[in-house]
């Protein structure tokens, strides 16, 4: 398996995906289905002519329709788009194979010299460990939203809908939109923290987030559905954080 290829091709998808991170709603704009398709077509001057690299072109120009009917209905839409995430792993998993051997283009040893040139201008010799650089990129990314996809389906099936105690009722969409960008930060953190060994730091996040939302703990409704939500959040970033680290 060329896992730097593997990581490369799905960092460029999970890109394309960032899209339905704060997207609640089915996409349907035609604009929106170029950019699941472009991006990923960026990998392709990257890699060397063979038949796996006819076989990935012609899988990323049916990504748009595949994605197109997950979107139809707006129903189990979360699940629906980790479910074309989960195809989109399988058929790169496949293409990066063996038994396709996808390869690297000729002139990427160029390239890279040209970098280690640009960074290093004495002339020191060496390489650019690629599979660390797309492991960590893939990790970033997946939680930032595809994390965020499943810990909405998660709470979705639990039936647990985020309440306010200053209007006992379902949070307008700025609050909700708030909350998410405190579970990207959080969730970073936390990988980050995981990466580096740090582990007993996660605690520090735990507490700031706790302390901002010590006010409305008094609802009970709502401080479990935050305390679920935040164990769900810490529990996936570790796990993603775990994954990686046996790739670099």
């Amino acid at each position: 398996m060329n896992y730097t290829i593997l990581f490369a091709i799905l960092n460029l998808i999970l890109f394309s995906r960032l899209r339905f991170t704060l997207r609640d709603k089915p996409l349907s704009e035609t604009g929106d289905f170029i950019r699941l398709t472009l991006f990923p077509l960026l990998i392709i001057p990257f890699l060397s002519v063979s038949a796996g690299w006819v076989v990935l072109i012609i899988y990323l120009l049916l990504r748009p329709v595949i994605n197109r009917l997950f979107e139809l209905s707006s129903t189990n839409l979360n699940r629906n788009r980790m479910d074309a995430l989960l195809i989109d792993i399988l058929a790169v998993g496949i293409l990066a194979s063996p038994l396709f051997a996808l390869q690297p283009a000729h002139w990427i040893g160029g390239f890279e010299q040209i970098l280690i040139d640009l960074f290093h201008p004495e002339g020191s010799e060496g390489t650019i460990n690629w599979q660390i650089c797309f492991a960590v990129l893939f990790g970033f990314l997946m939680i930032l939203n595809e994390i965020n996809l499943l810990i909405r389906y998660i709470l979705e099936r639990l039936q647990l809908a985020p309440l306010s105690e200053l209007h006992q009722q379902q949070i307008d969409e700025k609050q909700f939109r708030t909350g998410r960008v405190i579970g990207f930060l959080e969730r970073i953190f936390v990988f980050l923290f995981i990466l580096m060994g740090q582990y007993t730091a996660i605690g520090f996040v735990l507490a700031a987030k706790g302390v901002v939302r010590y006010p409305e703990f008094g609802n009970r409704n709502f401080a479990e559905y935050i305390l679920i939500g935040t164990l769900l959040s810490v529990l996936m970033a570790m796990g993603v954080a775990f994954i990686v680290k046996l790739f670099i």
